[in-house]
């Protein structure tokens, strides 16, 4: 799907989320529990968290200014991100998490980048002029994987 070159940056961080879906949906018998929490906490530490901040202080609120945001899409998305930090702070709680909450962790990842990617930021992208949607990209933060 062709994305604003602005949105780029969330669209990459996306990509490495869709990697960390994956592996989660995968968790099996064989799956090391404290490799998976290692690897939740890093990815939420690193990217995670700040790229809730950039779509809820930066990208929704330019959307609001051009656009109604009382919308189920946008509910959906703040919903999923209510769901995703409290799937996080189980993982950091407890000292041995289920795999079941990896798994179900993983799935609703995927959904969340899903509903962002196809709905979300198309919906942005018609409604946000071009010149401030590359403002709001200057105060997204940077991918720790890349640097993008």
């Amino acid at each position: 799907m062709k994305r604003h070159e602005a949105l780029y940056p969330l669209s990459h961080q996306h990509h490495h989320t869709l990697a960390m879906a994956q592996q989660l949906k995968n968790a099996d018998e064989s799956s090391s529990v404290q490799k998976m929490t290692r690897d939740v906490i890093e990815f939420w530490e690193k990217d995670g968290e700040d790229h809730f901040r950039d779509e809820e202080e930066v990208l929704l609120p330019l959307y609001a200014q051009y656009e109604t945001v009382d919308k189920p899409e946008i509910r959906d998305m703040l919903i999923q991100h209510v769901q995703i930090r409290s799937y996080v702070q189980q993982i950091r709680g407890v000292k041995r998490p289920d795999r079941q909450l990896f798994r179900d962790l993983g799935a609703l990842l995927q959904e969340h980048v899903r509903l962002e990617e196809r709905v979300i930021f198309s919906m942005i992208e018609k409604a946000v002029p071009d010149n401030y949607l590359f403002q709001a990209n200057g105060r997204f933060h940077r991918d720790s994987y890349s640097g993008f």
